[in-house]
This record gives C-alpha cells, sequence and structure tokens, in this order.
C-alpha cells in the first residue's frame, strides 16, 4: 500500500546523489540539472521534492524551494505553474551534505502533460560546479542512481504541501550590505548587526571557493566570539557558487560569517508575517515551526 502511494506521488523516480565513496567524512554539494519542453502554456504544475540533507530548487533560473531532511525526511510540494514558459524550461536542484552520504528525489506534474512527467535519475545531468544553465548533451548523468522509495534511511518522505514558493513568500524588497558595511572583529569574523530583527531567508554572496561558517542570531546583543565560532555551521556549496541560501528562514538580529575572505555581502529576503509559518523551508510544529537538528562536518548526524 505505501509503495503505491508514494509511486502515485513521484512515479519512476529514483534517489539519486553525487558520489558513492562513503568512507571519509567530507562535505558534499552538487547540481542536477534538467530540461524538458513545454508547447502550450500551463496553469498548473506541482514540483516535488525531498533531498539528503539539504537543497534549493532552480526553476528557469528562480529560487522557487529550499527545505533540509531533519527532523524527518518531507517530499516537499510547491505549485510551479506561474514559473514555466512555452518553450524550454530547466530544472536544477543544488544539493549539499556536510557527509558524503545523500540523496535527492524530484518529480514534476504539468497540468495538461500528465504526472511525473519529469522524474529524477538518468533524465538529469550532474554538475560539481554551479551553473544553472540547461544541461548540455555531453555532460554526466548522475554518479549514482539509489533507486526508487523506499530506501534506507529515507523510508517513506512524508508530503508535505507548500503554496507558494520562495519568490512568492519573500513579497518586500531584499535588504543588502555590502562587505564594507560589515564589522570586522578582532578574531576575523564578518559581524551584521541589524537595527531591528527581520523574519527572512539569509543569502551570502562570495567571489571565490574558500572555505566559510556561519551563524545568526535572533538578537542584536553582543556574543563572545569564541563561543559563535564553535556554534557556526558550514557553508557547503558548489565551486564557483557565488550566492549560497540558509534553507531555513528564520529570526535574524545578527549574522556572523568566519572565513570567507572573498565575501563580498549579505543579503536578507524578509518573509511578512502572514507566510511565516508555511514559507519553504520551516518545518511546522505544534507550537511554531521545529528547529531543525543541527550539524557539522565535524559532528555529522547518524
Amino acid at each position: 500500500m505505501w509503495a503505491r502511494q508514494l509511486s502515485h506521488l513521484t512515479g519512476d523516480a529514483e534517489w539519486m546523489w553525487s558520489t558513492d565513496a562513503l568512507e571519509r567524512v567530507h562535505p558534499e554539494a552538487g547540481l542536477f540539472v534538467t530540461a524538458f519542453q513545454i508547447e502550450n502554456p500551463s496553469p498548473s504544475a506541482l514540483l516535488k521534492v525531498c533531498a539528503d540533507r539539504e537543497y534549493v530548487a532552480y526553476l528557469n533560473g528562480t529560487a522557487a524551494g529550499c527545505g533540509w531532511s531533519r527532523p524527518g525526511f518531507r517530499l516537499d510540494i510547491y505549485e510551479v505553474g506561474h514559473l514555466l514558459r512555452v518553450g524550454r524550461n530547466t530544472l536544477a536542484i543544488e544539493a549539499r551534505s556536510p557527509t558524503p552520504v545523500g540523496g535527492v528525489l524530484v518529480a514534476l506534474d504539468i497540468d495538461g502533460l500528465g504526472s511525473n512527467v519529469v522524474t529524477s535519475g538518468r533524465l538529469f545531468s550532474f554538475r560539481r560546479a554551479f551553473d544553472l544553465a540547461p544541461p548540455r548533451a555531453d555532460e554526466p548523468r548522475p554518479p549514482v542512481r539509489w533507486g526508487r522509495p523506499p530506501r534506507f534511511p529515507w523510508g517513506y518522505p512524508a508530503p508535505v504541501s507548500r503554496p507558494r514558493t520562495l519568490d512568492e513568500v519573500s513579497t518586500e524588497e531584499p535588504l543588502r550590505w555590502p562587505a564594507e558595511a560589515l564589522v570586522t572583529t578582532p578574531g576575523g569574523a564578518r559581524l551584521l548587526t541589524l537595527p531591528r530583527g527581520v523574519f527572512g531567508y539569509l543569502w551570502l554572496e562570495l567571489e571565490g571557493d574558500e572555505a566559510a561558517a556561519v551563524w545568526s542570531d535572533p538578537l542584536v546583543t553582543p556574543h563572545a566570539e569564541s563561543v559563535v565560532r564553535l556554534l557556526a555551521q558550514p557553508v557547503v556549496r558548489a565551486r564557483g557558487q557565488r550566492r549560497w541560501l540558509d534553507v531555513e528562514p528564520r529570526a535574524l538580529g545578527q549574522v556572523w560569517v568566519f572565513g570567507g575572505r572573498s565575501l563580498s555581502a549579505i543579503e536578507i529576503w524578509p518573509v511578512p508575517e502572514e507566510f511565516s509559518s508555511t514559507a519553504p523551508g520551516v518545518v511546522a510544529g505544534k507550537s511554531g515551526p521545529v528547529q531543525r537538528t543541527r550539524w557539522t562536518s565535524h559532528t555529522p548526524p547518524g
């Protein structure tokens, strides 16, 4: 019964990933890209995504959805009809994990064409460098296809409706601070303290591929840098990726960036209060959004 239910949602979609070299603990990031044609305008389309541990989904260059795999594996379902266009369309899934273990499951329904007309697996190309252009004929296919659900440890992802995409919940103008507006701390970190707290999505812009870590807090009161450094999370990104999104929207009062010598700007996409509990990347709990289980490359989750 469960297999039939999930097959109805994801069809022939397979879990795909970037590597099967799992012995050494290291962060993994990459881009899975596919293209498809639409001959007539489509009023509705459902994008279904689950990824271990984090993902950002781009449709025709627009960041549509994002999510993470804790405290449970969820199949996020987005209405993306407004992002489609007649002719060639490009779907890209940025996937990242602090360990070499991971997986991505994707399926797309298009009104007028059918269910699961695009599914993860052999239809996707894989890139280690960040590039949202349509796939090229000479690009490699996903290095690993784990197979259709269920697969350990993902089981059957629970479907979660996301009525609005990232571009629809971020209705206000982005807030942006260039690097020269940030404070350089005695330990070399870059610190942004907001005039007032903002709930939204944090973007980092970096001009190089060096390692970086980030930590944010809803309060604007000072913190000991030595403590913050221990709490900072790695910025896992693909080679050449210049804009990095924290997939969990959160209340932001201050932002610390460690490493990241080439940091050029910090940007925040505010989310209005009425959208905050259903925004992509939020997991609803009984008393509000559930904080995700924190992970680092030093202490990866089991």
